[in-house]
Formats: structure tokens, sequence, C-alpha cells
């Protein structure tokens, strides 16, 4: 499923219903009793962060290299600092790919399609950073396309057709969709600024507006138009930026913001505030994750509960899920761990 987390590695400040949502929902499956698990590694320093997965257990995310770059620094006195660049990776059959960067030290991947093609940004040799998808271990910055260029811009989503959707500029933020080449930027309505977060395979486009008065509006787009779906409180304290929200191919949506207390789940015209749940991905069973836990129909179960005490290893936030029930999860040592029903 397509979603966006906010990242350890950096906070993205450069992250049948009135809008003719499928009039049915899956029924939510139960969680898995148990979970095997998995370290999936690292590109070099030991250190790595999954924030999607694919149908066939594909991950994606970014993982700190063991090599270094100097950046100027001023504190305690002028001189340079030095660190370790992080990469987007693709995690397939136990080996994790380096998925480079668009000429730049830095890039991640948001999330990852069927084809294995990931959705993220990266930085540019100018020090830009721009939304770029990668397809095997070519990259499109999409960041350099028309109206995005000249602005930092990320992608947070990406469907089976390729579709990527994200955000670009700084205050206020815009929506926009990528789609074979072509940027459209997504219409606002009367808002002051849009950020798109999620693609599902029926091209339904999933993010989050903010009013004049600072309350953040869950909105669909879907066929050129956009669809306010509710407010989920006041965002003026973080803005559009600080957001984790997914979408699954049944229309619904899992979301919280770092400004509002809740999370919340959007379905069937309603939305229902989970309280203390932070949800980052939703499956097409309705099944949620986010931080340590899972809500399958409403049941929350600590994912630590579920996997062999004896592992060494602990889910301390849980990121994405797929239909097959594997989870993408990382420690507070932060490693990423694949967890598969078992």
């Amino acid at each position: 499923m397509t979603r966006f987390h906010t990242s350890p590695i950096v906070w993205m400040a450069v992250l049948a219903a009135a809008a003719g949502l499928s009039a049915t929902t899956a029924a939510p499956a139960a969680a898995a009793t148990t979970y095997t698990i998995t370290d999936l590694g690292s590109l070099g320093l030991g250190v790595s962060y999954g924030y999607g997965i694919n149908a066939t257990g594909q991950a994606t995310g970014a993982s700190f290299l063991s090599t270094t770059y100097t950046v100027p620094c001023t504190y305690p006195s002028p001189t340079k600092c030095v660190r370790h660049p992080h990469h987007a990776f693709l995690s397939s059959s136990g080996k994790m790919t380096d998925l480079g960067t668009l000429g730049g030290h830095n890039s991640q991947g948001n999330a990852i399609n069927l084809a294995g093609q990931v959705a993220g940004w990266a930085e540019t040799s100018t020090g830009a950073r721009d939304a770029a998808v990668w397809t095997g271990k070519k990259s499109l910055d999409v960041g350099g396309l028309a109206p995005l260029a000249g602005s930092p811009s990320v992608a947070y989503g990406i469907n089976d057709s390729g579709q990527a959707v994200g955000s670009w500029g700084t205050n206020p933020l815009h929506a926009f969709l990528y789609s074979h080449g072509t940027i459209t930027s997504l219409p606002e309505s009367s808002f002051t600024g849009c950020t798109a977060r999620a693609i599902n395979n029926t091209g339904q486009i999933a993010g989050l507006c903010q009013d004049t008065s600072g309350s953040g509006h869950l909105v669909l787009w879907q066929n050129g138009t956009v669809t306010d779906l509710g407010s989920i409180g006041n965002i003026s304290n973080y803005g559009l930026a600080y957001v984790a929200l997914a979408l699954n191919n049944n229309g619904q949506i899992a979301a919280w913001t770092q400004a509002t207390p809740d999370g919340y789940l959007y379905s069937n015209g309603t939305i229902t505030d989970l309280g203390s749940f932070y949800p980052n991905s939703i499956n097409d069973n309705g099944v949620m994750v986010g931080g340590p836990s899972i809500d399958s129909g409403g049941t929350v179960q600590n994912l630590n509960s579920l996997i062999p005490a004896n592992s060494g290893s602990q889910a301390g936030d849980a990121t994405a899920i797929n239909d097959n029930g594997q989870i993408v999860a990382i420690t507070p040592d932060d490693h990423t761990l694949l967890l598969n029903p078992s």
C-alpha cells in the first residue's frame, strides 16, 4: 500500500461515498497469531528505515552507507562536518539494492508497487531535493519536470500502473500526479494548500488539505475533481508536511498528523477517531499498522507480543503492511524488520 512515514532520517517539509468510493469494503481479516522476523540488513553502516512493501514482499526505504561526505558547519566554529549518506533501497529475496540518487548525496524510497517501482525523493548534483521514481536502478527526476522544477518536491505513493503522487513547494505545499511522463497539478478548491500522499490501483488519490483557519481536511481526488471528506483537526502548528496517510484499493484512508492527538480512519463516508492508535498503513483487508501495533477489525495488538520472545528484536514502528499480512517495521535501534505471518 502507498503511504508516507515521518522519517527518523528527515521530516519531509520540503511528507460508495460523496467522492465515488467503492460501495463494498473487504471485511477485516484477523491479524496473524505469530510472526517470524527477518532483518533486512543495510547498505553498509548497519542502519536502515523501511517505509513501503508490495504484494510480493519487496520493501523500500532508506539506509545509511559506510562512506562519508563533508558539509559546511558553523558550530562550534566554522569547519566541515562529516556525514554518512543515506540512499533509497530495494529489498528483494534477502538482498538489499542501492537505488542511488540523482547526482547528490541522499535519497529515500517511500512506496513500492507490484513491479518493484519505487517512489520517493533524491538529491541532485546541485543539492536540490526532487521527487523521484526508480524502475530497477534507473532513476527518473520527477521533480525536474514542470511545474515542479525549481521547488523542493517528494513522491509519497505509487500504484501498480506506475502513477506517482506527492507534493512540491514549501509554504504552501501543492499536490501533484505523475503519470507516464506528465505532471498534473491536482485541484485544491478553496484550500490554501494540499499534499497528495497515496494513490490506489483505481486511480483514487488521497491527501490532506488545509483551510484558511488552519484545519486539516482529508481529501480524495478522482476524475479530476477533489472532494472534502471532512476535518481531522487544526494542523496550523505543523502544516501539511508532518502527515502519515495511507489508502487502500477499497477507498479506505488511514491517517494521522503530528499536530492532532489521534489517528483516523475514513471508510464508507465516515471518519472514525482511532484514539491513540496512529496508523501508517492499511491493506485491502482493512488491517492497519502503526507504532508497535496492529489493528484488525478494531482489535489492537502489540506486535512484540506476536514475535518470538527470544528473537532479540522489537518492532518500534510498523510502517507498512501488504494484503498477505507481511509487515515492515523499524526497530528502536534503527534496523528494518520484515514480519512474516506464521
